[in-house]
């Protein structure tokens, strides 16, 4: 990496710890309402000085809704978007300092509390399926707000202070951050000690992952959730932190989802992975402009995974050739 990039890197991660005290200093001297309406403006502004993002947001908004809206419509959504996310910001900032149930909920609605009480009595944990979707962010302290043990699986970020920050606003009472890298016993042994495992499948990363559709393309979406789901017996829901109005929200339970089982492995990993994606679009399209769409969802394409493939199936084969030579 060069020292531009490096430096130009730097300087990103120093903007966005500068940002979140801005916004905890907000909070603690300004009304909700008034903290709430001014990261929506902060969004606004972002959508017109992040070219970058606000281009692959109008891009993607137009692979999603292309066929139903125009394009002063998508630039409007994608607008939207980056409004909902200042927002966001300002409702996980004010919930980082609030520590008493009520106040917590004051502007919060939570339904479906009964899916999680029910799945939580079976005794064998939960996969909790998360959107990035509103303010999702905040979850994890709504979930032990309500009395239950959760924990997710997080990537540590390249930033030292900034990962530092964040695993400390993190982790508290009744959550427990699991790095990425953690071996699959040890988190399949968190599930079975009844605990929630937070898990996000609705973005390519680079982990093992199979294609879903998803707004009519093929999206590459990872197994984790699906095979969890398949060794620990633990129940899946969606649970997702939607913003209805102004600085109101919702805090959404989903009704548990019946875990596919075929006898053949590898079917059922492909099949319970559409089935919990299809949950999670279902929301997205519920609220599309409460989702990231600066994102790049459809970055992976068969062409692309066809061609790893046959790169791999090759190195196997030289390497194959090279053992057999050094035999004779």
């Amino acid at each position: 990496m060069s020292s531009f990039v490096k430096l130009r890197k730097t300087i990103k991660y120093n903007f966005i710890l500068l940002f979140i005290r801005f916004l905890l200093f907000m909070v603690k001297v300004l009304p909700w309402k008034l903290t709430s309406h001014i990261c929506d403006r902060v969004g606004l502004m972002a959508y017109y000085m992040l070219k970058k993002e606000r281009l692959k947001t109008i891009n993607n908004l137009t692979i999603a809704y292309g066929k139903e809206k125009t394009g002063f419509e998508i630039r409007e959504m994608a607008k939207e978007v980056f409004r909902n996310l200042g927002r966001a910001g300002a409702e996980l900032a004010i919930k980082l300092k609030i520590n008493d149930r009520k106040k917590y909920f004051g502007n919060v609605e939570v339904i479906g509390k009964e899916h999680a009480e029910k799945a939580y009595a079976r005794g064998k944990g939960i996969i909790n399926i998360v959107p990035h979707l509103g303010c999702w962010e905040a979850l994890s302290k709504a979930y032990t707000m309500l009395g239950f043990s959760a924990g997710a699986v997080a990537k540590n970020l390249k930033n030292e202070k900034l990962n530092a920050w964040v695993i400390d606003h993190r982790e508290f009472e009744g959550f427990k951050v699991l790095p990425r890298g953690s071996t699959y016993k040890t988190i399949l042994q968190f599930l079975k000690q009844n605990n929630s495992l937070g898990m996000l499948i609705d973005q390519d990363t680079d982990v093992k992952s199979v294609f879903v559709d998803f707004y009519g393309k093929p999206a590459y979406t990872p197994i984790g959730a699906a095979m969890l789901a398949l060794d620990s017996d633990a129940a899946v829901f969606t649970t997702s932190y939607i913003r209805t109005e102004g600085n109101k929200y919702q805090f959404i339970f989903g009704e548990a989802m019946e875990v596919i089982r075929t006898g053949n492995r590898k079917e059922e990993l492909q099949l319970n992975t559409e089935r919990f994606h299809a949950a999670v679009e279902k929301q997205i399209k519920a609220y599309p402009t409460q989702w990231v769409w600066m994102h790049e969802r459809w970055k992976t394409t068969p062409e692309i995974v066809e061609a790893r493939d046959r790169e791999k199936q090759e190195l196997r084969r030289k390497r194959r050739a090279e053992r057999l030579k050094e035999g004779t």
